[in-house]
Formats: structure tokens, C-alpha cells, sequence
């Protein structure tokens, strides 16, 4: 899970780099088609099959359009319509959103400690991009935008959640297969137009790079990672590390974008690191 908070904390400066070339929905169409070409091909080497139980299709037809086609025309539409304090600070309420999933869904115990835990995070989250945008600011300008993004990050919480019971029967990997594969097939035709309009002559190596690296990295090989951690110690546990993509956020966008850096990050880190502490003492009393 640290190498996953790695590849998505540089992924942010690298995003924004290749956008400035690749509009939004054409960058996420082709990224998104690009990893599930990766991830079937791996797929097929490792177990030499797609198959999957007639029962468990419905729920992952059903999972793949929530987790991917409706989360990423949400995200990448409520990010241009907030600002990125705000999707910061919601996103830090994902480990809240999906241990009380796990709770009603999956009855899965979260001790009162892990629950400190859980809230520590969201708070070190807050702290970060406080210090480095102002915090989370209410306005009519970005309510749409807020909206989007919370509705996103529920839907994303839900997903994760819901996958549990079929990771016992399907591999990490057959499962974030299937489910990007078919949302990102229903996916694309949000994309169609711009793609056509799309001046590929002129976008540089670098930008494609970038998009290569989020597609490949970001999605195929940080979400079997993702789930595999989910099969083994559960969603509380594993969520609360997605709050520390911020944090690596910001330091990267420092690094790379020559963007400032606040003292608050240093704060925010600990508190982050803390909540992680506290949620694995709740897994492991």
C-alpha cells in the first residue's frame, strides 16, 4: 500500500502536466482503455482465462459501472468545477465513507481505536491542504463541483466495499480486470468527440509518457495492489492509507512543479501516520 501512495501522490504533478496538452475525457477515455488492454493481456498469461460464475455477473457488470464509468465522468467533471483543496479534503472522507460500508454491508467490526484512527486521517488531510490552499472553502461558485466529488468518492467507497465478498473467489487481479474493462468500454463514449478533434501531431512525448505512466501505474497495477490488500486485512485498514496521497502530493508538485510547500504538510503527516497507527492497533487488538 506505500508503493501504491507513491505512484498517486507523483501521479497528480504528472496528470497535470500531460492535461496541459490532452484535454480531460480524452486523457481519461484513453488511459482508461490503455490500462484494461494491460491488465487483460496480464490477465490471460497469468490464469488463461476470463471466466467468471453466472451468478457474480450481474453484481460485476453492475460494480464496474459504478466503480468505473459513473466514478470517473463524476471525478474528472467535479474536479474542473471545484477547487483542489476542496477535492482534496473530500476525498479524505473516503476511509470514513467506507468503513461505515463495511459496517452496514459487510459487517465487518471497526473497534472504537480503529475509528480514531479513521478520523485522524481525514483531520491530518485538512490540516495539509489548509496549509496549502486555504483549506476546504464553501461556495455557491464550487458547489457542483463539491457535489460531483463527494458523490464520487461515495460511489468509489461503495465499490470497494462491495468487491470483499467477490475477492473470495476471484483473484485481485481478475477482478479489477473485469470491472475496468467494462466500465471503461461504457466509458469512452463520453470521450468520442474530442477524440476526433484531438491535434495528435502536436502533443509531446512527455505528455503521452505521462499518460502511459497514470494508465499503466496509477490504475492497473496500484489497483490489484488495492484490492489485494482489501482481501487481506480488510477495507477500514486499507482505506486509511488513501489519505496520504495528498501529503505526496503536495511534496511532489514541489519537486516537479516548483509549486510552494507549507509547514502544515510536516503536521499533516504526522497526524496521517498517526491514524494509520491507530486503525492497524484496531485490527490487531
Amino acid at each position: 500500500m506505500l508503493l501504491v501512495v507513491l505512484i498517486w501522490g507523483v501521479n497528480f504533478s504528472l496528470i497535470k502536466i500531460s492535461l496541459r496538452e490532452i484535454p480531460p475525457m480524452p486523457f481519461n477515455g484513453i488511459r482508461l482503455l490503455m490500462a484494461s488492454a494491460v491488465l487483460v493481456v496480464w490477465l490471460l498469461i497469468k490464469e488463461g482465462n476470463l471466466r467468471v460464475k453466472k451468478e457474480h455477473l450481474l453484481k460485476i457488470v453492475l460494480l464496474s459501472i459504478s466503480g468505473y464509468t459513473i466514478y470517473q465522468y463524476l471525478f474528472i467533471l467535479g474536479i474542473h468545477l471545484t477547487s483542489a483543496s476542496n477535492t482534496a479534503v473530500l476525498f479524505g472522507l473516503a476511509p470514513i465513507a467506507m468503513a461505515l460500508f463495511s459496517v452496514v454491508l459487510n459487517r465487518e467490526p471497526v473497534k472504537p481505536i480503529a475509528w480514531i484512527g479513521i478520523l485522524l486521517g481525514f483531520v491530518g488531510v485538512y490540516i495539509t491542504v489548509a496549509g496549502k490552499a486555504g483549506g476546504y472553502r464553501f461556495s455557491f461558485e464550487t458547489l457542483k463541483g463539491d457535489f460531483l466529488i463527494l458523490t464520487a468518492v461515495l460511489i468509489w467507497s461503495h465499490y470497494s466495499v462491495a468487491a470483499k465478498p467477490l475477492l473470495k473467489f476471484y483473484s485481485p487481479l481478475k477482478f479489477t480486470t473485469l470491472t475496468m474493462t467494462i466500465g471503461s468500454i461504457l466509458f469512452f463514449p463520453f470521450t468520442i468527440g474530442e477524440l476526433k478533434r484531438l491535434p495528435y501531431s502536436t502533443i509531446s512525448f512527455e505528455a503521452w509518457f505521462f499518460l502511459v505512466f497514470s494508465g499503466v501505474m496509477a490504475l492497473s497495477v496500484s489497483l490489484i495492489i488495492w484490492f489485494y490488500s482489501v482481501r487481506k486485512v480488510g477495507n477500514a485498514q486499507t482505506a486509511i492509507y488513501g489519505n496520504l496521497p495528498p501529503v505526496l502530493a503536495v511534496v511532489f508538485a514541489w519537486l516537479i512543479l516548483s509549486e510552494s510547500i507549507a509547514l502544515s504538510l510536516v503536521a499533516g503527516a504526522a497526524v496521517i501516520f498517526l491514524g494509520i497507527f491507530f486503525t492497524r492497533k484496531g485490527r490487531d487488538i
